[in-house]
């Protein structure tokens, strides 16, 4: 891959997307491109580490290097949430990709809305095809339409499946994952925060070496 990106790094927040992403991140790279998962904790560990990461890359990452920050919203305000994180990468000395405004640089941010179960509302076939054909129509219910919108959607899940055993006692997040992400569909996602992700990776692997500087 020379010329391009070689390599990069996803920094998250917790394990059950840690999972997600090792699981979904094949159908979106391509083959001859390494990556690595590192699950940073929770989310208030998450936004307490993952500054001193990127100050880390910044003193040695190579030009063929990128990395991706991705944490949930839950019920954060979206726009702070994702100012401040940019303040942050600004400060590390590394430069923001940005899809929107095309802007080619090293770090990738993607916010999850509210979390990451809310892009399993997205693709409910995946859903159906582990847990039952009565789950593939999630997307008609009331409330269930717009992903992005659905508040606690963990919640929400948990609720829709109490009777399928093994989440009869409570949401069972890094089992869900397991079983229904392999099945998941990447391009007939509905949820726009998971359709920001997939085509925001696709843009950064494909950005040019040259290095813009960051943009909000």
């Amino acid at each position: 891959m020379t010329g391009s990106v070689a390599h990069v790094d996803f920094l998250v927040e917790g394990y059950s997307m840690k999972i997600f992403l090792e699981t979904i991140l094949p159908k979106i790279l391509p083959d001859d491109l390494v990556f690595e998962v590192f699950d940073l904790g929770s989310k208030s560990q998450f936004l307490k580490k993952f500054p001193k990461r990127l100050a880390g890359y910044s003193s040695w990452m190579p030009d063929e290097y990128r990395v991706v920050l991705v944490v949930d919203a839950d019920r954060d305000d979206c726009r702070e949430l994702r100012a401040t994180m940019l303040t942050e990468i600004d400060t590390s000395g590394l430069t923001v990709t940005s899809l929107r405004s095309s802007c080619q640089g090293q770090v990738l941010l993607c916010i999850a809305i509210e979390m990451l179960e809310a892009w399993f509302f997205g693709d409910a076939r995946a859903i159906g095809e582990i847990y039952g054909k009565t789950f593939m129509n999630l997307r008609n219910r009331r409330g269930c339409r717009q992903p992005d919108e659905i508040r606690d959607p963990a919640r929400r899940l948990e609720s829709i499946l109490t009777n399928i055993p093994k989440h009869q006692a409570g949401l069972k997040k890094v089992d869900l994952v397991l079983d229904a992400t392999p099945h998941m569909d990447i391009e007939n996602n509905t949820s726009n925060s998971f359709c920001r992700l997939r085509d925001g990776v696709r843009f950064l692997i494909n950005s040019s070496q040259e290095s813009h500087a960051p943009s909000n």
